[in-house]
């Protein structure tokens, strides 16, 4: 009798073994793949783009470089909030999507404070629910688009707008409109002195030279908050020069020091046709931090 139920326990105890090891390889398994994923979606990606020294890997392709702008790093923002956004819907597709929101961080260290912050918002367009909204939380905001006129506000509190496009220089460029560079804004509303709390940047491809332009003139220690479409449509050279030298702008902005908390692809932009002929997003909407301030 006793020998029987030596029997089951040696029985059971080997059956819960066997489980139990089986979880750690399924747990092992499971994080090597998060790991694998994590890793393509951002170092692994830089790492291939960059494998040789002084140049530009190889390796390097387009979903290379779309999996490291879909890399969202959710947990760098405890409190993320979007702002804005407005319903749309394809022409082609029974589909809603919306546009216009953004992302910023409200982390006690880095947020906007209600009564003492300021919004540049470039690329208003017909859509100024972000403006609407960062004014309501209780924000100065400026709007600038060399685009349109002045937009017909009708709410209590509202926007002040420019007709001034964001570039890397200052010009009146071939299509008439009135390009400035960040450091000539500032300058030009007396802004030289003050902090940023939110930079939001939708300008159509733009960005791919004010954002080094910003850099270089050493306005980003003035800026805590970074909100930015990116376009990667319309070729400049072949679509592996273009996608690569577009990604290598957007990327200057973590080597300098910026934390990223946000990215979404942009709803109803799943083609990349122009660019290499494969079915994936060609925008996304991504948002950073400036340490600086977080750390502080």
């Amino acid at each position: 009798m006793l020998l029987k139920g030596n029997r089951g326990f040696f029985s059971s105890l080997v059956i819960s073994t066997v489980a139990f090891l089986e979880l750690i390889l399924l747990w092992r398994i499971l994080r090597s793949e998060n790991h694998k994923y994590e890793e393509s979606s951002c170092e692994g990606v830089e790492r291939r783009l960059f494998a040789r020294s002084g140049g530009l890997s190889e390796l390097a392709g387009p979903l290379d470089i779309t999996r490291w702008h879909a890399w969202n790093n959710f947990g760098a923002c405890k409190n993320l909030k979007f702002f804005g956004g407005r319903l749309w819907r394809k022409a082609d597709k029974h589909q809603d999507y919306m546009d216009g929101h953004k992302a910023v961080c409200l982390d006690e260290q880095i947020r906007p404070v209600p009564g003492n912050c300021l919004v540049y918002s470039f690329g208003v367009n017909d859509n100024w629910s972000f403006e609407d909204a960062m004014l309501k939380y209780g924000c100065e905001v400026h709007g600038f688009d060399p685009t349109i006129g002045e937009p017909k506000q009708t709410g209590e509190r509202q926007f002040i707008f420019h007709k001034i496009g964001l570039q890397g220089k200052d010009e009146i460029n071939t299509k008439g409109w009135q390009m400035k560079s960040f450091r000539s804004i500032m300058k030009l509303l007396g802004h030289e002195k003050r902090i940023i709390d939110v930079v939001k940047m939708d300008i159509e491809q733009s960005e791919y030279e004010a954002i080094p332009n910003m850099i270089e003139t050493g306005v980003m220690g003035q800026i805590k908050q970074i909100a930015l479409e990116t376009h990667n449509y319309g070729m400049v050279r072949s679509w592996r020069e273009t996608y690569i030298i577009r990604y290598q702008q957007i990327w200057k902005l973590e080597k300098h020091g910026f934390v990223r908390f946000s990215s979404q692809a942009g709803m109803g932009t799943d083609k990349l046709n122009e660019i290499a002929n494969i079915s994936d997003h060609f925008i996304f909407e991504m948002a950073w931090y400036n340490p600086k301030f977080y750390f502080a």
